[in-house]
């Protein structure tokens, strides 16, 4: 058991990465096993990124740019939802049926619908009582708070990553005496059901350019190319302007809360353990200040703003921003019809995953029985037809009977126009920091860009 403040390595096999452990501000980390694909124990912790190169500190840049609540639905399909304002309204069961109430992040809402109906029609059971599983989609940020405050209490919860599993049980044992909310021994340990890994997408044009220059797109070359003057200083043409990043914001949305936590690790050219010393220094602070300064609007919502923000508007507002590999090859074809040009993929060399772990929580608003039913629906998501079915939405899948080639029906990593590079493997993991490090690092940016400017529509 690592020491208090520690957090695990990752592990990782061909094609496919291990999850990631978590520590809490109050007590050690919680040890999680390997997702189903992977080997016991850690895995070998591989050379971190270049060091960044510091540049001059950039002129100041024009200030550019200034989802409904889902109903309740229950619809003969099988599939049912929360009430987005309630999140709790559906949790009575007739004697035969088991109600479990699952919050899951809204990234992976088709797959998540297609499979539950699947579940559903197969009749699963448990203790010969059939298992009714009641969705509620959320953002992975906005259900850490709610599960933490009490406002929403499902049995088992699967945010976009490891690292929201990280928040909620550091504060939920900072408030708790040192409970733990979710099961930290046996069989119902969180498991990682789907992987996607953080990428740089680039519009073609702009790629080109960069590639041209630097021969590499990753953050060392993505932080000088922020602190030119405009692109017409790395072989750019005048009417682009200067280059502009975008992100989601970190206090809302994973894939923002992935992209400040690789920052970080690459301001410091560290693959592992992060500490709070390290996000004080004027290093670090102006690092962080030239990237995050470069964002004319921060998205609140993954999907929502790539699809409506950053394809709609192009590289007239965002040049390069973070977002998932599994959305960039899904919306691909309508990046290409918007703006007639590709929006390119890019991997950073210190990678951090969208793992989507599931975790069945401890409170006592769950039973035994529904806990042992999550564990049921569990074991069906890991399954080789539902993995499968994963691949229509770009996600990696952790079953080790199913690869990203497979010809499954609707797999997006297949038949992608050329251009698109999609790695096959993802192997260079940067450790998810502790909890109170997490916290810090929100901080920081909340401090200096929590009044920023938000995208409408995304």
């Amino acid at each position: 058991m690592p020491a208090p403040g520690q957090t695990l390595p990752t592990s990782s096999s061909p094609g496919m990465v291990g999850n990631v452990g978590f520590a809490s501000m109050s007590a050690p980390p919680v040890t999680y096993p390997p997702g189903p694909s992977q080997p016991s124990g850690a895995g070998a912790v591989l050379a971190p990124a270049q060091p960044p190169q510091p540049g001059p500190r950039r002129i100041s840049r024009r200030a550019l740019l200034g989802l409904g609540a889902a109903g309740a639905v229950a619809v003969a399909t099988g599939v049912y939802f929360f009430s987005r304002s309630g999140g709790q309204g559906i949790s009575k069961s007739p004697g035969n049926t088991i109600t479990v109430n699952f919050t899951y992040s809204t990234e992976k809402s088709a797959w998540m619908k297609a499979v539950t109906e699947a579940f559903h029609s197969n009749g699963m059971t448990y203790n010969n009582k059939t298992i009714q599983v009641v969705l509620d989609e959320r953002g992975s940020v906005d259900a850490t708070a709610k599960i933490l405050s009490g406002e929403i209490k499902p049995a088992a919860w699967s945010p976009a990553s490891f690292l929201e599993l990280n928040q909620l049980s550091a504060d939920w044992q900072q408030q708790h005496n040192g409970a733990n909310i979710i099961i930290d021994t046996g069989d119902l340990l969180p498991k990682a059901l789907v992987f996607s890994p953080l990428v740089f997408a680039v519009w073609k044009e702009r790629a080109s350019v960069l590639m041209n220059h630097y021969h590499s797109i990753d953050w060392p070359t993505i932080h000088d190319a922020l602190t030119k003057n405009s692109w017409v200083d790395i072989g750019g043409h005048t009417a682009w302007g200067p280059v502009k990043f975008g992100q989601t914001r970190p206090d809302e949305s994973n894939s923002g809360l992935l992209t400040i936590t690789l920052l970080a690790y690459a301001a410091n050219n560290e693959q592992r353990g992060l500490t709070i010393n390290q996000l004080s220094t004027p290093k670090f602070l102006q690092y962080f200040s030239d990237i995050e300064g470069a964002v004319n609007a921060f998205g609140r919502s993954s999907g929502t703003f790539l699809q409506n923000v950053v394809i709609q508007q192009g590289p007239a507002q965002y040049d390069i921003v973070t977002t998932y590999e599994n959305l960039v090859l899904t919306l691909e074809s309508q990046a290409i019809n918007r703006q007639q040009q590709q929006l390119q993929l890019f991997y950073p060399g210190l990678n951090i995953l969208s793992d989507h772990p599931f975790a069945i929580l401890k409170g006592s608003w769950v039973t035994d029985e529904q806990r042992m039913a999550a564990h049921t629906f569990r074991e069906f998501l890991l399954g080789v037809a539902q993995q499968k079915v994963a691949l229509a939405s770009g996600f990696r899948p952790t079953s080790q009977g199913v690869q990203i080639t497979d010809n499954a029906h609707g797999n997006v990593f297949l038949g992608q126009p050329a251009g698109i590079n999609i790695n096959p493997q993802i192997q260079s993991l940067a450790q998810a920091p502790s909890g109170v490090v997490i916290n810090k690092l929100l901080q920081q940016w909340t401090d200096k860009y929590g009044s920023a400017a938000t995208t409408p529509g995304g």
